[in-house]
């Protein structure tokens, strides 16, 4: 998602582009446009929109801290509606203008145990009414309206780890003609003041000290201006003295309000300040920073804005990291934080975004309805080759079905081709049909595999060689007079003539792993017809195994 956080300046437009996703982001690019003189801010705002690549998904701007106000509250409650309806409650005595006239919003900071510290910033609905008409006129509408206030406080949060925030931290945005105090504590705002005070001041001292015009005032400050400490006066020349006090004066007027917001944040948190950050293009005169902190006794630290926040970890110019301060720190609101705090946002009620109204013309809907004329054209396309290709697959598919029908019936009639190749299960009905006429007849012209001469040859190979035996009768299935039955079962019964009665133990054995049910019948002395020689009978009877056939 691309995200814009845009400066409205007095002297130039900026602009500062995030792609972010997932809580992650990176800066993609960030734009300057000076205003010239005579020039409207709007144009020229609206210029820089244009030249960018593309149109930003969510834009970012804010209201002057002149235009806002903010409390820090305990409430005694962790109840969401609670809280919202003690808000209320406090900003209806505490605001110098009726609470129907403004816009509030609020963010939980933290909540312990059972109480929530809440920060609320306010501001009149006619200044939020008049940055929607005015960023309307740019072809932009945003999608948080922030406070200077919470901008710097999500910077710094990124910039300036939590152990380092223990003390106070101001820090001094010096525009053209305006400058912002704001004071950073404990991961929240605590002060913010504007001061009728900036760059301009300087270029208007030196043009009534030199008696020189204006716009060759600020080159002079731009190109060759600077400040020299105490320290270092006397090392430097009468015209270096001369000029450096020149520019000394007015930023005297600064460092006395420098000290007053010092004492009231003193006053706020009971501890002094640890740090002044300083920023805006002011903040770049040497020496600048040195005499601040001679005398502020106050360690004087300049605002690398971009270079500290840039993930990649490129490092930026000291004009950028000075002068894109705002614009980065409005971008980075739509960047999610750790502590889940709600990014304050004025487009609240009348005036949120969702319930603001577009007009509808030819222009603006030009391009949704091209993109869609795109999809259904792509979708129709699409359909068609598919449906052809199916067509395709399906003639051959009944085609070789058509096929196999004809091999497993032979010939079909065309009614009943159709009816087989609709009603997948009339097909499978007839096809078992078939099967079970054609099993039928392999039993009648197959093979017997009951046959008896199987079972006689595998009861002639089972009897060892020793073994002498004479078969005298043998009989296997049913008698033939008997009617064919496929569930009669079979029988079996040998008739043995054998030498003595010890080999019928001998044979009874063997044959029984051949026949289940075993029965044998009494031995009977036998008499050869001319008396000679004797032998004895042995009939065995049962049921034939499966093992006794095939083999």
């Amino acid at each position: 998602m691309r995200v814009l956080g845009l400066d409205l300046g007095s002297t130039s437009i900026k602009a500062v582009e995030l792609d972010t996703a997932f809580g992650r982001y990176d800066i993609h690019d960030y734009h300057e446009l000076k205003i010239e003189a005579g020039a409207d801010p709007l144009d020229v705002a609206k210029t820089l929109i244009k030249s960018l690549p593309k149109s930003p998904d969510r834009v970012a701007v804010s209201l002057k801290t002149g235009q806002t106000t903010f409390r820090n509250l305990q409430l005694p409650t962790k109840d969401r509606k609670a809280i919202q309806a003690s808000i209320g409650f406090e900003l209806d005595d505490d605001l110098p203008f009726p609470l129907e006239q403004s816009i509030y919003d609020y963010s939980i900071l933290s909540q312990t145990g059972q109480t929530t510290h809440v920060h609320v910033a306010t501001t009149m609905r006619k200044y939020v009414e008049r940055q929607i008409a005015d960023t309307g006129t740019i072809g932009l509408d945003p999608d948080i309206i922030t406070s200077q206030a919470w901008a710097y406080r999500t910077l710094l949060n990124r910039i300036i780890a939590p152990s380092a925030q223990q003390q106070p931290i101001m820090l001094a945005q010096i525009g053209h003609r305006k400058t912002t105090l704001y004071i950073h504590w404990r991961g929240f705002p605590v002060f913010a003041r504007e001061l009728q005070w900036g760059g301009a001041d300087i270029s208007a001292a030196i043009c009534k000290k030199f008696s020189i015009p204006l716009e060759q005032a600020e080159q002079a400050k731009i190109q060759h201006g600077f400040v020299l400490p105490g320290s270092q006066k006397q090392k430097a020349t009468r015209e270096q003295v001369e000029f450096s006090d020149a520019i000394l004066e007015p930023i005297s007027e600064f460092i006395r309000d420098l000290r007053q917001v010092a004492l009231i944040c003193k006053n706020i948190t009971h501890t002094g300040l640890s740090a002044l950050y300083v920023a805006g293009g002011t903040s770049l005169l040497p020496g600048f920073s040195r005499v601040l902190e001679e005398e502020l006794s106050l360690t004087v630290k300049p605002l690398q804005a971009l270079s500290s926040v840039n993930p990649s970890g490129v490092t930026y110019s000291e004009h950028s990291d000075a002068t894109f301060v705002e614009a980065i720190a409005l971008a980075l609101c739509f960047v999610k934080t750790s502590d889940r705090s709600v990014t304050i946002n004025f487009r609240k009620g009348s005036q949120a975004k969702h319930a603001r109204t577009r007009e509808l013309t030819l222009s603006a809907l030009k391009g949704p309805m091209i993109g869609l004329g795109a999809v259904v054209t792509s979708m129709f396309v699409s359909l068609m080759i598919q449906t052809t290709s199916y067509n395709s697959e399906l003639k051959t598919i009944n085609t070789q079905m058509e096929k196999s029908i004809k091999s497993l019936f032979g010939q079909v009639s065309s009614s009943a081709m159709r009816t087989y190749i609709a009603s997948p299960s009339a097909l499978k009905n007839s096809v078992n049909k078939e099967l079970g006429k054609q099993r039928e007849l392999s039993k009648l012209h197959g093979p017997n595999p009951q046959s008896p001469l199987n079972f006689l040859a595998d009861q002639s190979s089972s009897i060892p060689s020793d073994l002498v035996v004479d078969l005298t009768q043998v009989q296997v299935g049913s008698s033939p007079t008997r009617p064919y039955s496929p569930d009669e079962q079979t029988t079996a019964t040998l008739s043995f003539l054998i030498a003595s009665p010890q080999i019928a133990e001998k044979l009874a054995s063997l044959e029984t792993s051949k026949l289940s049910g075993l029965e044998r019948s009494k031995i009977e002395e036998v008499t050869s017809p001319d008396g000679s020689t004797k032998k004895w009978k042995i009939t065995l009877s049962g049921k034939p195994t499966e093992e006794t056939y095939g083999k």
